[in-house]
């Protein structure tokens, strides 16, 4: 189905407008066969960068890549006009905000509102919905400050082995506020909730979205999972990631009745690719990396890498007499040009990828173009 991102024309020829109507009746066709068809629905899951601190401001600077094929892409995601691309053909499913494709469901203080800050979720969305006949439904559950090692455990996974964390419960205060009043353990909490919000928001789907047909049904196809900063600061996490993340997809498939759901990983890439000299993320990143080499996963679940999507003028910049040991600050100040790159660029620290648009529209693009490889959508769109 076609992006709703750009005005038509009112006025047109008569034999383009009769071929405009021709089109549209086909789109029509078109839509009333895609309704027939089982929803398509993408679990979009980890922590503060799936759910995306990218300001919309920052989109614009897309369009000054030095990669002319990238920078072309700013027009996709914003007209001339200065539109911002929004889709009917793709559902998103977040917190308290149930709607079409559009800015605004990233990092926000209200999650029942949508916000001015976008994640993944924008440009996966967009390619993924170009891919399919279909209507496609974006589930995002992406709480910030979470580990997999505990706050992410899968069931699979047993114990900790930490005593003190695995005999810990919320208490009753905490509970009411941030759990529905549920007191549980707190290892393994927020695989919990994230597969209750999937189960609630699929067992609701008419209330939410009440275009849907419940006769069509809905197909779990994938899942996405971008995660692993809180994973850093332990280092029985770091060691027993890569562990954990096979529990992780083996146990979601099961628990969200999903056995053939393809799985995308994006493994972290904070502050590029030079910042594995840091063993502390050389360990989490050789973790998700080390799925790409286990056998019942081949063919169905890939990592792949995000640091190259930084720019590198701004990780040279902001990692100035620490990683980029070339450049001292106090000796070498920020010039004209460079502050205003940054206040262009820019909008969050750099743990958040410095809440760069123009990282999240290439990272969730990468999603999309992997995840539909390995559903082999390419091929048939191809043969549409």
């Amino acid at each position: 189905m076609p992006s709703q991102n750009h005005s038509v024309p009112n006025q047109r020829p008569f034999s383009v407008s009769i071929l405009w109507v021709l089109g549209f009746a086909l789109t029509l066709v078109d839509a009333a066969t895609a309704a027939e068809k089982p929803l398509k629905v993408f679990v979009l899951a980890g922590q503060s960068n799936m759910d995306g601190q990218a300001d919309v401001r920052t989109l614009d600077f897309l369009g000054e890549d030095s990669n002319a094929a990238r920078a072309d892409l700013l027009s996709v995601f914003k007209s001339d006009a200065g539109e911002l691309m929004t889709r009917d053909d793709v559902w998103v499913a977040n917190a308290g905000v149930h709607d079409r494709l559009q800015v605004g469901f990233g990092g926000r203080r209200d999650y029942d509102k949508l916000g001015r800050k976008i994640g993944p979720e924008y440009s996966f969305g967009h390619y993924i919905g170009e891919a399919f006949d279909e209507q496609v439904l974006l589930i995002k559950y992406a709480p910030g400050g979470k580990s997999l090692y505990v706050d992410f455990r899968p069931p699979s996974a047993g114990q900790t082995g930490n005593e003190k964390l695995d005999s810990k419960v919320l208490s009753k205060d905490v509970a009411a506020k941030w759990n529905d009043g549920n007191v549980e353990p707190v290892v393994g909490l927020e695989y919990r909730k994230l597969v209750r919000y999937v189960e609630t928001t699929l067992s609701t789907l008419g209330e939410r979205f009440p275009d849907y047909n419940k006769s069509q049904g809905y197909e779990i196809a994938g899942l996405v999972w971008f995660q692993g900063f809180n994973d850093l600061f332990d280092v029985t996490g770091r060691q027993q990631y890569g562990r954990n993340l096979v529990h992780l997809i083996h146990d979601l498939r099961r628990d969200l009745h999903a056995p053939d759901m393809k799985v995308v990983v994006g493994v972290m890439g904070v502050n590029g690719p030079h910042n594995e000299e840091n063993p502390k993320q050389r360990d989490v990143r050789n973790g998700q990396r080390s799925i790409n080499q286990v056998h019942e996963l081949k063919g169905n679940a890939q990592a792949i890498e995000t640091a190259g999507f930084c720019h590198p003028e701004i990780v040279a910049i902001k990692t100035a007499g620490w990683l980029n040991k070339k450049r001292d600050l106090k000796t070498m100040p920020l010039t004209e040009r460079e502050q205003k790159m940054l206040a262009r660029a820019t909008s969050d620290k750099g743990y958040h990828y410095y809440g760069e648009g123009r990282f999240f529209i290439l990272v969730g693009k990468a999603f999309a173009e992997t995840m539909l490889e390995l559903l082999d959508e390419n091929e048939s769109a191809d043969s549409r």
